[in-house]
């Protein structure tokens, strides 16, 4: 893990990859702590209650989309559309 005095203050940096969430997935899975890759700060694991989860960088900011995780690997969340707006009359 990063050293905290080293790192400078900022915004979040976005979110990762699906390469890189799959990477600290496989990590979470086998027992390894794992560190962000931006800025090396610790990691938060969030989980929605519909086996869903997210990796939040507790220095910056910087997080996963969220995911869902299974034996086929990790797979982005994908939201539905919004409903259409009400036409004016």
């Amino acid at each position: 893990m990063g050293d905290r005095d080293t790192i400078p203050p900022g915004p979040s940096r976005g979110s990762l990859s699906l390469e890189e969430t799959a990477e600290l997935w496989r990590h979470y899975q086998e027992g390894k702590l794992s560190s962000c890759p931006r800025d090396a700060g610790p990691l938060a694991l969030s989980v929605d209650g519909g086996n869903c989860y997210r990796f939040v960088c507790t220095w910056c900011g910087t997080a996963t989309i969220w995911f869902e995780a299974n034996g086929s690997g990790v797979h982005f969340r994908t939201m539905p559309p919004p409903p259409p707006l009400p036409e004016e009359e």
